[in-house]
């Protein structure tokens, strides 16, 4: 993997936040510092005292391996479309102005 697009850089934050304690400590904190801190790979390189092809390596197997957890165990997927499914019940609430079914809908969708 060369360098990251910005949909795959959510896309990988996504299966980070998820799958991300599957991860040796080391990549977590690699993964931490690239896609929640921002950090570039100089930066964190400098701050490990390794490459910048050592980060470039493990982000690329950190994000190969985040790929097969979640083409295995599909929490993500899954996620998303019980997402969809909440913001479209939420929304048939708000239609027929039912406050209670409104209330426990939200509720629900923080959860997720």
């Amino acid at each position: 993997m060369a360098k990251i697009q910005l949909q795959d850089f959510v896309h990988y934050g996504k299966l980070f936040e998820i799958y991300g304690k599957l991860l040796s400590d080391d990549r977590q904190n690699i993964m931490t510092d690239y896609f929640q801190f921002n950090m570039t790979l100089v930066e964190i390189a400098k701050e490990r005292n390794i490459s910048r092809q050592a980060v470039l390596d493990a982000i690329d197997k950190s994000c190969q391996k985040l790929e097969k957890f979640e083409k295995l165990l599909q929490v993500g997927d899954k996620k998303e479309k019980l997402m969809c499914e909440v913001e479209q019940l939420l929304q048939l609430a708000k239609n027929l102005k039912q406050q209670e079914i409104i209330e426990k809908v939200e509720k629900i969708y923080k959860e997720i």
